[in-house]
């Protein structure tokens, strides 16, 4: 790690700022040391230059169970990791190209790629990316990481490596312009809070793309969906849409590898929608969107719902403007006792 990049890490537990405290240097590379959090009174080791901010300090049980498989499967994980796209017949590289310009990535982009394995998809992103660009790679797996490591040292390009689990990451808010995950978010313990946290590290405007396995629904009661989810249940899993966070914007859904893996894809808005809730609609009922939920009452017998649509059209107005009118004077009878 560089000395330098420890202003830009955050604690994953409260949000503040960091202190390093240096054991082993190479110049301005760290290789032993920590990084410790005052307020939350937690500290995260540094060792061979790459800093550990896993959180919490026991995973949950699907994470614990990833982070084990992958940890005795490390020498091995490219062999599997190529298995799906020559049993769908894809390319990979085609694939991995596809989904970083869904990214619309600069030269000089500052990006995050979480559960990055061994860097399959990383040497991809680090190709579009110049020498003021710089590329983050978390993955919650030691062994996998140092693999990635090594893949990227061929690469001309700053690049920053941390083990953090997906759903608490170190960044601080809109610090990057894009960020990517493919394979592996199925079987992360928390997706919404790793959704959300992809949205708040990544800038309003910025593109967050992820993908994993997941049939699409047309195929699952095909012969194609029995016989491959036979094999590998993960195939059953669906999209997450509905973990997405309220910034997520222009958001798309997309199956590839003959349907049988998603990519969701969405921009990152700087704010939740915030329609005109108060806007005037004009009908026999009237009032707004803001009214309509906000403003009931009590309910009415059917006989005073009954002498209250007669009034209303009598009175030629919509029967929010009636009900306002009419509840409005009575209030004020009765409050400032007026005569009736």
């Amino acid at each position: 790690m560089n000395r330098q990049q420890a202003a830009t890490y955050i604690c994953p537990v409260s949000g503040s700022t960091l202190q390093l405290d240096v054991s082993t240097a190479i110049v301005d590379e760290v290789i032993e040391g920590a990084l410790r959090s005052n307020s939350a009174d937690v500290s995260f080791p540094i060792t061979d230059g790459i800093p550990d901010f896993t959180w919490p300090p026991v995973l949950l049980a699907s994470d614990a169970q990833t982070r084990q498989s992958y940890e005795e499967m490390a020498q091995e994980y490219d062999r599997y990791a190529a298995l799906p796209f020559i049993t769908y017949r894809a390319n990979e590289d085609d694939v991995r190209e596809h989904m970083v310009d869904q990214l619309e990535l600069r030269t000089d982009s500052k990006v995050l790629e979480i559960g990055c394995g061994t860097g399959r998809g990383a040497v991809h992103i680090a190709r579009r990316l110049g020498k003021d660009g710089k590329l983050y790679l978390q993955e919650i797996s030691h062994r996998l990481l140092t693999i990635a490591v090594q893949k990227l040292q061929a690469h001309s390009i700053a690049a920053e490596f941390s083990l953090a689990n997906g759903s608490y990451l170190p960044f601080q808010d809109n610090f990057f312009d894009a960020a990517h995950h493919f394979g592996g978010i199925n079987t992360f313990a928390d997706i919404p809070r790793c959704l959300s946290e992809l949205a708040r590290v990544v800038k309003p405007g910025g593109k967050v793309v992820i993908g994993d396995e997941g049939l699409g629904p047309w195929l699952r009661d095909t012969e194609m969906g029995r016989v491959m989810t036979n094999s590998n249940p993960l195939l059953k899993y669906e999209p997450p849409l509905q973990s997405l966070p309220a910034t997520a914007t222009e958001v798309q859904l997309e199956y590839i590898m003959m349907g049988a893996f998603y990519v969701i894809e969405f921009r990152v808005a700087a704010s939740p929608p915030q329609p005109d809730y108060h806007m005037q609609i004009p009908s026999a009922r009237g009032g707004s969107h803001w009214t309509r939920y906000y403003g009931q009452l009590e309910g009415v017998s059917d006989e005073a719902k009954r002498l209250a649509h007669e009034a209303r059209a009598k009175a030629g107005i919509s029967m929010h403007d009636w009900l306002e009118k009419t509840v409005r004077e009575a209030a004020d009878k009765e409050l400032n006792n007026k005569p009736s």
